[in-house]
């Protein structure tokens, strides 16, 4: 009982950072929280959004460092997106302006769309074609932790630092590319340009087979996972799903302006000012 109190004020001490953008000290380890209990920290911190009036509107890949010994094969976390930290990018291009830029940073990603809540029974293939549409997104993180000494489950607790998602245009996927996407995605590449006072310059370049946590089949690992442990899946029809990030994240500062661009994909790239 001590242990469940103490997990739920963990996550009513991470919604009071997030909200006045504010450090904590990280408590995970201090805690000796698991991957599940950082799971539970997680589903309180969603019930408490929701209570305040989130809406969801998607799920996010949590990727799992490869160094812990209790992830199961790497498969990430699942966290929330909710409607007032979702951007859509007109023409592919979107100014957001933050509060603070206190350990605020950037990731690129591909975010898919449901155009049918999946079953309990799908196969691979099934689960592949209830995605209809995939965009280039660029994600907006912000670590609430003081210092380095945070763990990958206090970035569970912390619903994956996720602040913002500018998402550009979504493209059609055809039943044939859906079960092929991830080969697709396999060979593309992606960088990340950023431009300010100095000039432009790449950041980032990688190979999706360079990470593994964008793969559709981590994200059918998790519908499995989850129709198991309660009976239903975590996705559901007119949602999104946000992957891991395709490079590592970039430090922000205002005044810059962030460029995504894929080859391999016929995605246009995305660019985000941050003021």
């Amino acid at each position: 009982m001590l242990h469940t109190s103490r997990l739920l004020s963990y996550a009513h001490l991470i919604q009071a950072a997030q909200a006045r953008r504010g450090l904590l000290q990280p408590q995970a380890a201090e805690l000796g929280l698991n991957g599940e209990e950082a799971e539970r920290v997680l589903e309180t911190l969603h019930t408490l959004s929701v209570a305040d009036g989130a809406r969801l509107v998607g799920r996010k890949m949590i990727p799992i460092s490869p160094q812990d010994p209790s992830a199961q094969s790497c498969v990430p976390s699942l966290g929330y997106l909710y409607e007032h930290s979702l951007v859509d990018a007109e023409d592919n291009a979107a100014s957001i302006k933050l509060r603070s830029v206190k350990q605020v940073q950037v990731e690129p990603k591909l975010v898919f769309s449901l155009g049918s809540t999946p079953e309990q029974g799908d196969s691979l293939e099934t689960f592949l074609h209830r995605f209809d549409s995939v965009a280039l997104a660029l994600e907006v993180l912000q670590n609430p932790f003081k210092g380095e000494a945070w763990t990958p489950e206090d970035k569970v607790c912390a619903n994956g630092f996720h602040s913002k998602l500018v998402i550009g245009e979504a493209r059609t996927l055809s039943r044939k590319s859906r079960t092929v996407f991830d080969q697709l995605v396999s060979n593309a590449g992606m960088t990340l340009n950023v431009i300010d006072s100095q000039g432009a310059q790449i950041v980032g370049f990688g190979h999706g087979r360079d990470s593994v946590d964008k793969s559709l089949q981590y994200a059918y690992a998790l519908h499995q996972r989850h129709c198991e442990s309660n009976g239903e899946t975590p996705f559901a029809q007119g949602q999104c799903l946000a992957m891991g990030g395709w490079l590592p994240s970039k430090q922000i500062a205002t005044g810059q302006e962030w460029v995504a661009v894929v080859s391999g994909v016929e995605l246009p790239s995305l660019r985000v000012a941050i003021t």
